[in-house]
């Protein structure tokens, strides 16, 4: 949510302004003036979950600009698909490549919705890495009830495929690369949240381990049918357990 159009992706220096669209997540700062739960921008400041899920439900898909944009944001994904991956999973962010993807997401959301985590709670995103304080291994919350504006909202998930790094300091060699990312939802988590329009949404965040930062990113999200049913009968079976448990303990 914090991605912003024009934004260098082939350049490893803020002098370049690869970094402007890069959250810092610093506990301190949430819910401050300074910065949101999902953290701030040098480039944006605070980042606003409502804004971009505004954007993307409600805004105009069929005006001239936005198709313009899909048209060159589907060219520069078709570029970078081509690209082969490093190991990690990494793949280097072709020359001439900056951020397209806000404006050619406006209004998308109204026909298609929102994006939806798979049945069983698995959230794919792309990470982008700017330089070398910007690795892995990542940390991931979520937070189902308030879009992203109560730090206290979040829950511990699981990174089931994390960035690659040293293990300290989110430090690796690599530099303005894009990285395939998944987190797992909490067990028993049902989206509740609304934000920009949007019900029934979750909002995740993940950051590094950087010691100038730390660095990451947010998405919001909403689950699919069969991840819902799934978090529901996984709440009756623990309701269920914990009554047989009283009940042992009343004989």
């Amino acid at each position: 949510m914090p991605v912003a159009d024009g934004t260098p992706r082939d350049c490893p220096t803020p002098g370049c302004g690869a970094e402007a669209d890069t959250s810092i997540i610093r506990t301190g700062e949430m819910g401050t003036s300074k910065a949101t739960a999902l953290g701030r921008t040098q480039g944006g400041g605070p980042v606003n979950a409502a804004k971009m899920v505004s954007l993307f439900m409600g805004g105009d898909a069929n005006s001239t600009s936005a198709k313009a944009a899909r048209e060159i944001h589907a060219a520069n994904m078709a570029r970078r698909a081509l690209v082969v991956r490093a190991a990690g999973g990494g793949a280097k962010t072709p020359a001439g490549t900056s951020e397209t993807g806000v404006k050619a997401a406006e209004g998308a959301g109204a026909a298609a919705g929102m994006p939806t985590c798979a049945d069983d709670g698995t959230v794919k995103m792309t990470f982008h890495q700017v330089n070398q304080d910007g690795a892995g291994p990542l940390t991931a919350m979520v937070d189902a009830t308030s879009g992203g504006t109560d730090p206290s909202a979040f829950k511990s998930a699981q990174v089931t495929q994390n960035v690659p790094g040293i293990g300290i300091g989110g430090l690796s060699a690599a530099q303005t690369m894009d990285f395939p990312v998944a987190i797992q939802m909490p067990a028993g988590m049902t989206c509740s949240g609304t934000v920009g329009g949007a019900s029934n949404v979750c909002v995740a965040k993940l950051q590094n381990s950087a010691l100038a930062g730390p660095f990451g990113g947010s998405v919001a999200f909403t689950q699919s049918a069969g991840a819902k049913k799934r978090a529901i009968e996984y709440n009756l079976s623990k309701r269920r357990f914990a009554r047989a448990l009283q009940a042992a303990d009343s004989e």
